[in-house]
């Protein structure tokens, strides 16, 4: 078995792993929440699953680099980095929304071929392998084929982080372009995305666990993903183009 094939496997039954632990953690209620230095909040469930994560991955990797949101980076020498978000949504889940999950993505030189979002508190999984196609609770996943603007359903996330990113203007163009909007957000956006269930994600703020882990997702369903802001657009490919360009014109990354 090859490099990339041990990693592949080892991505899906860590990110599998991972989340079982925290929905144990998020059923039983007992957990400690506090604020981080950028006033986002983290559970001590948020810092052991990532622990678990890192721990399980370099064991059986340790020349690998390791990103994890909690815990920051591990350098390496074999070319490969796993991105790790071990709670996407954790304002969701330290108030009981079920719209949380594990997010895992494998790099290889700086590319992102692999990557697993289990959402385990409503029993959904998603992954795909660079070439290989999405799979979403065992059976292929793919986009929409909506193709114009006026029919769309695009998610995104509060205004604050539009306000926080200074793309006030990006929000107001969002929201005379497209046909509807709705706030499902963080890797539950991305989940309906990939599975054909609404027709863009806008993102004015992303860090890298937040989108590394589903960029092959989003290629292998049928999408793409393009800069914005500090965060991103993903859609299907027949709608990229022109929601890019409806919202683009003067906002850069």
């Amino acid at each position: 078995m090859d490099a990339h094939s041990t990693r592949i496997q080892a991505l899906f039954a860590t990110t599998e792993q991972v989340a079982a632990f925290v929905l144990t953690q998020f059923l039983s209620k007992n957990f400690a929440i506090s604020r981080k230095v950028d006033g986002s909040e983290v559970t001590n469930v948020d810092i052991e699953a990532e622990r678990i994560a890192r721990k399980t991955l370099l064991e059986q990797f340790p020349d690998d680099c390791f990103l994890g949101e909690e815990s920051g980076g591990v350098a390496g020498a074999s070319g490969y980095r796993w991105v790790v978000d071990p709670i996407d949504g954790t304002a969701s889940f330290a108030r009981g929304v079920p719209l949380f999950g594990t997010l895992i993505g494998l790099e290889y030189e700086n590319k992102p071929f692999a990557g697993m979002a289990v959402l385990p508190a409503l029993g959904e999984r998603i992954s795909a392998v660079q070439g290989q196609g999405a799979m979403h609770n065992g059976a292929p996943a793919k986009m929409s084929e909506v193709s114009t603007l006026q029919n769309t359903m695009i998610c995104t996330t509060s205004f604050d982080y539009y306000r926080q990113t200074g793309s006030e203007s990006l929000h107001k163009k969002l929201m005379e372009c497209a046909g509807s909007t709705r706030g499902w957000s963080d890797c539950y956006g991305y989940l309906l995305l990939c599975t054909g269930k609404i027709d863009g994600v806008v993102e004015p703020l992303l860090h890298p666990w937040d989108v590394i882990p589903w960029l092959p997702i989003i290629t292998e369903a049928g999408g793409q993903f393009s800069p914005i802001a500090q965060g991103g657009i993903a859609s299907s490919a027949q709608l990229h183009d022109t929601l890019y360009h409806a919202l683009h014109d003067d906002i850069t990354n």
